[in-house]
């Protein structure tokens, strides 16, 4: 059964429910990638009065949770913090009867030429995210970061069992009170992960195999860590796997000449 809170309305012209006056898809009609998903019934348009009137062009991630996409926030940790997706049309997501937003099943971009000056939420962060599936307007001077090789930033202020699905992601410890330790996950080509000291605490990276990390010195490491006193604060590397998935190299992007402690 289809809904609609327009049922009933008196003859004539009504008030605009929708409008399409900012187009944000260029180039040929129906260039593009386009898939069905569920957006998660709890997303919501900020900048939009009321909230649940989702509006097109609007940047959408992917919940790492349930696969349902959600409003991109670089501030989010649910998955939704990389964008990759884009609302296609307007959508309600409250429901007309209960009053309750409920999940919906929509057709999202995933790819193909758009419009940067007029996609929702656009920022520095979201183009390089989106920058391999999708060819932006603007010349490439004003492109933004497309370069940049991070896709999210997370903290973490307890150990940390790091995943696959955390993918070039720089954690920091911002806010601990005493050492963060994080494992990584089981050694596989493609990986790479970046670990920022801002705390004086030690911060330590472990592989989960043990003896395939390559550091200064030591090629068969077990674990790096920023632990060195008044050489913490600032610390940052960057451990990613080398062509075969057989071992981790860590390179050290300290900030001043920050001491890697090698175990």
């Amino acid at each position: 059964m289809q809904a609609t809170s327009l049922w009933g309305n008196l003859p004539g012209q009504q008030a605009a429910t929708e409008t399409y006056e900012s187009e944000f898809r260029w180039g040929p009609a129906g260039q593009g990638q386009i898939t069905g998903g569920t957006i998660y019934s709890g997303a919501a348009d900020s900048g939009n009065s009321p909230t649940f009137e989702l509006r097109r062009g609007l940047l959408l991630g992917q919940r790492t949770a349930d696969g349902a996409w959600n409003v991109y926030a670089p501030s989010s940790t649910d998955g939704s913090e990389v964008a990759c997706g884009v609302l296609l049309t307007g959508l309600r997501m409250q429901d007309v009867f209960s009053g309750v937003n409920t999940g919906k099943f929509w057709g999202i971009l995933v790819g193909g030429p758009v419009k940067a000056a007029t996609l929702l939420n656009l920022d520095n962060q979201a183009r390089a995210a989106m920058a391999a599936r999708f060819q932006f307007d603007d010349p490439p001077n004003l492109a933004g970061n497309q370069w940049f090789p991070w896709k999210r930033f997370q903290t973490k202020t307890a150990n940390y069992q790091v995943t696959v699905g955390d993918n070039f992601t720089v954690f920091d410890n911002t806010g601990a009170g005493a050492e963060v330790d994080f494992t990584l996950p089981p050694i596989q080509n493609g990986l790479s992960f970046g670990f920022r000291d801002v705390v004086n605490f030690i911060l330590k990276v472990i592989s989960s195999e043990g003896g395939n990390i390559i550091a200064l010195n030591n090629a068969t490491a077990s674990s790096v860590a920023f632990s060195t006193a008044s050489q913490m604060i600032g610390g940052m590397f960057r451990v990613y796997s080398n062509q075969l998935g057989t071992k981790w190299i860590v390179e050290n992007s300290s900030a001043g000449a920050a001491a890697v402690t090698v175990a």
